[in-house]
């Protein structure tokens, strides 16, 4: 696997401004201002991944100390299926969606195959980033937070929607 090289996120003004833009589009309690979202800018690396990359891959517990804010591209999510050799699409993100967060907080293995569809430019937050923004600036990182967990229980009742669905035609 090919070694991730990260610059600063704020080397791209262009993509500075798309990752300011979706952290402050929630209008929810504990929404992230302009001001806020700056804040967080520091603390991003830059990643570009091509298209058929793999991003994350299911069950990977060694590379769990960050998660991606997708600013250019789509993303393909799938995961294993019991008994069988095929793998099962879940949904295919683009700008704006997180994902790892989940492996990022709590440090289990990666739960399922990000591929990139296209050339993914991403926002990078890893887990010394996110300890040193809640050091440094704890109610900007209580936002973040709040932002993130919006992002997986968004992902969660789509997902349950789509296993209702599957119910349905079953």
């Amino acid at each position: 696997m090919p070694v991730m090289r990260t610059r600063p996120l704020a080397d791209s003004a262009d993509l500075t401004e798309k990752a300011i833009c979706f952290l402050t589009e929630s209008t929810s309690s504990f929404a992230m201002n302009q001001d806020d979202a700056t804040c967080v800018v520091p603390y991003l690396r830059w990643v570009n991944f091509s298209a058929g990359a793999v991003l994350y891959r299911e069950n990977d517990d060694t590379k769990t100390s960050y998660m991606l804010l997708l600013l250019e591209g789509d993303v393909s999510i799938d995961v294993g299926s019991a008994g069988r050799a095929e793998r099962v699409a879940i949904s295919v993100l683009g700008p704006g969606a997180l994902i790892g967060e989940m492996s990022l907080l709590d440090q289990a293995p990666r739960s399922a195959n990000c591929t990139a569809i296209t050339n993914v430019q991403a926002a990078g937050l890893s887990l010394g980033g996110l300890e040193l923004l809640v050091k440094e600036n704890p109610s900007v990182a209580f936002k973040l937070l709040a932002y993130t967990a919006r992002n997986t229980i968004n992902r969660l009742r789509s997902l349950s929607e789509q296993l209702h669905m599957y119910d349905e035609l079953n």
